[in-house]
């Protein structure tokens, strides 16, 4: 049985290998881009930029499994990596999805509500696709790298350590939360990150997996990804003044009821 002392400590524990995962994260990329504008003085900035997202991105992991590694704990079940089931899998796609679509039409209101700052426009510009080799590192960085990375910190390690340590559900996604939305460092996001968040929790929690999570989060990234590169084509079938169309944000409740529905069926089989 852990003392209150013992509880506390975790949860310190736990908060300090997330910041220094972060920070370590964070030198890494600054470093080397400092290298490269040494070594490759002609390369492109934005270049340098997507190939220090990267490797940040890459890193970011590295702490928690050091530490988990040298205290001889199992990677896969202090990090939540467990298997689901095809119906599970289906029923995450759906509720993703319907999701992704949601919190695009919030990142509008936000945006028609306070206006987009400058480092937001760099930031849509920097992900803009002009050749195979950036395509393919953008893609690999915000859809496949930063979802898995980010997941097993924030959601396979952070929220269980706070699941274990309250053995308050609620209280642990919610603090997860907000502090997964606090470090992205960005005010124009956090109430939709925010919420994103609460969804990546949840499901974690309900699947005691981060599959789910990984597969909503690079949903979400990729899709914003997509937006990014094919503005005149969703503007066509998918906006509507400035909005998401409400064909659209139709189609996505009922995809987010429809796949709850499923999931909470498949895991009541399961049990």
């Amino acid at each position: 049985m852990l003392t209150d002392l013992d509880q506390k400590n975790n949860i310190y524990r736990a908060f300090g290998i997330v910041v220094l995962s972060l920070l370590f994260a964070l030198i890494t990329g600054a470093g080397l881009v400092s290298v490269l504008k040494v070594l490759l003085p002609n390369i492109e900035p934005t270049t340098i930029s997507l190939i220090s997202m990267l490797v940040s991105s890459l890193f970011i992991g590295l702490p928690v499994i050091i530490y988990l590694r040298f205290n001889g704990l199992p990677i896969r079940k202090y990090l939540r990596i467990n298997r689901i089931s095809v119906n599970t899998l289906f029923s995450i796609i759906l509720i993703s999805i319907g999701f992704v679509i949601i919190v695009d039409e919030l990142d509008r209101i936000v945006y028609i509500l306070f206006g987009g700052p400058e480092f937001l426009q760099e930031l849509v510009e920097q992900l803009k696709i002009i050749s195979i080799g950036n395509g393919f590192i953008i893609i690999l960085t915000t859809a496949i790298v930063a979802p898995i990375v980010e997941e097993m910190l924030f959601r396979g390690y952070l929220q269980k350590v706070l699941e274990e340590s309250w053995k308050d559900i609620t209280k642990a996604i919610l603090v997860t939360s907000i502090f997964f939305a606090l470090v992205h460092l960005n005010p124009y996001w956090i109430v939709q990150i925010y919420l994103l968040g609460l969804v990546l929790g949840y499901l974690v929690w309900r699947t005691n997996s981060i599959i789910p999570s990984i597969i909503l989060h690079a949903l979400n990234n990729g899709f914003a990804v997509a937006l990014n590169n094919a503005e005149d084509v969703f503007n066509q079938y998918y906006i509507w003044y400035k909005h998401v169309s409400p064909l659209w944000v139709f189609i996505a409740i009922v995809l987010i009821i429809l796949g709850f529905k499923m999931l909470n069926k498949d895991l009541e089989n399961q049990s």
